[in-house]
């Protein structure tokens, strides 16, 4: 029999895994992940970056220290995102491998869970198509469902759910926008800008980023911040629309001011007259849609104050949130009422813990939904241990 029996070999799975060890020296620590190696999401994460954990969470300082126990020295930029300091994520993994390796943790890849049950003397019974383990405590730390690319696939919720757990719907988090309307000519545009997230022109959110453009409509980190908060119901996507500021830092007056100095200077012409503030795609994009004719020598006072209002307001109708493959997270899952938060453990079943993405919890881009992964991670192993 097996003292801690971990299902998933993920952000948390893996943090569970060490801190069980670290926490107990002597239990059995068997860790089953249905791909043909751990952390394959992890390596992507932050575009094979690893933004491993925000100065803004409440305990990132202990999880920095953490991972400095395994060699991992951090670096912290803009907006406190905190990434391995040479900004390679394989350097994360290849640190936790060497602790797990090191420290007689197993890994059983290629192992994929069907079913997990309790054992007449009360353990549980993790079986897969082929073979079957059984183990004292069972950590699911199976992740969600966003990224299948990675062997995400929501297996998790299906084995809690026949253990007696709820689970609330799932949906994608952190995901691009499609939006209405052809937008081929802007794709792989990048602007700094303030998107603005309205339901039927009421304003819901802002954020400030970089927005990337691409053939369907919008993405980059502001806009995934802003897709959280597009909950359909009773409404319709096209309840949703998402304004772009293009030009932040000047206001609509500064900027149409701008607009007319440029139409004085006969170095500047009309083609040229975003030249420097928008890039130059998107610039065409722009003087296309007012329908600005490139050849007058100057556009009129109207189409001017047109013009600035638009770079300051570039709407776009979203016409859906772009689905699993696109989404950083899962939003959903199993219910934290259901779990005593301090040891990660279920209320219904001793012995059965969580950790992760599995559990009802999404936060915003930034190294937000990792130090969650962490923090229940390191919760839920501790408490194995001691329950060994």
């Amino acid at each position: 029999m097996k003292d801690i029996c971990i299902i998933g070999g993920g952000a948390s799975g893996l943090i569970a895994a060490i801190s069980a060890r670290m926490e107990n020296p002597k239990a059995s620590i068997h860790i089953l992940e249905k791909n043909d190696k751990v952390g394959k999401k992890l390596l992507a994460t932050g575009n094979g970056r690893c933004n491993f954990s925000n100065t803004s969470c409440k305990y990132s300082n202990e999880i920095v220290a953490f991972f400095n126990e395994l060699g991992i020295k951090e670096r912290v930029e803009e907006q406190g995102r905190i990434y391995p300091y040479n900004g390679q994520a394989q350097d994360m993994v290849s640190a936790i491998l060497a602790y797990l390796n090191n420290h007689d943790i197993k890994i059983n890849t290629n192992f994929t869970v069907t079913s997990v049950s309790v054992t007449s003397d009360e353990n549980f019974e993790v079986s897969s198509e082929t073979d079957k383990l059984i183990a004292k405590n069972v950590l699911i730390a199976t992740g969600g469902k966003a990224g299948p690319q990675f062997g995400c696939s929501g297996d998790g919720y299906q084995i809690a759910k026949e253990m007696g757990h709820s689970v609330t719907k799932i949906i994608p988090a952190l995901s691009p926008l499609e939006c209405k309307g052809e937008f081929s000519k802007l794709k792989g545009v990048r602007a700094k800008a303030q998107v603005t997230l309205l339901k039927n022109d009421v304003v819901l959110k802002f954020e400030l980023g970089e927005v990337q453009f691409t053939d369907y409509g919008l993405s980059g980190i502001c806009v995934f911040n802003l897709s959280r908060d597009i909950v359909i119901g009773e409404e319709k996507f096209s309840d949703y629309q998402v304004a772009v500021d293009l030009i932040p830092d000047m206001s609509e007056m500064e900027l149409f001011l701008e607009l007319l100095s440029r139409q004085k200077n006969e170095n500047i012409s009309v083609g040229n007259i975003l030249t420097s503030l928008v890039p130059n795609k998107l610039a065409d994009y722009i003087l296309d849609l007012l329908a600005i004719n490139l050849a007058e020598n100057m556009i009129s006072y109207e189409q001017t104050k047109q013009l600035a209002q638009t770079l300051k307001k570039l709407m776009f109708t979203v016409r859906n949130v772009k689905g699993w493959q696109f989404a950083q997270c899962t939003s959903g899952g199993i219910p934290v009422t259901q779990i005593t938060i301090e040891t990660m453990q279920s209320k219904l079943i001793r012995g059965l813990f969580f950790a992760g993405e599995v559990i009802d919890f999404d936060g915003p881009c930034g190294g937000f939904n990792l130090q969650n992964a962490w923090e229940t991670g390191i919760r839920a192993g501790k408490a194995m241990a001691m329950n060994v």
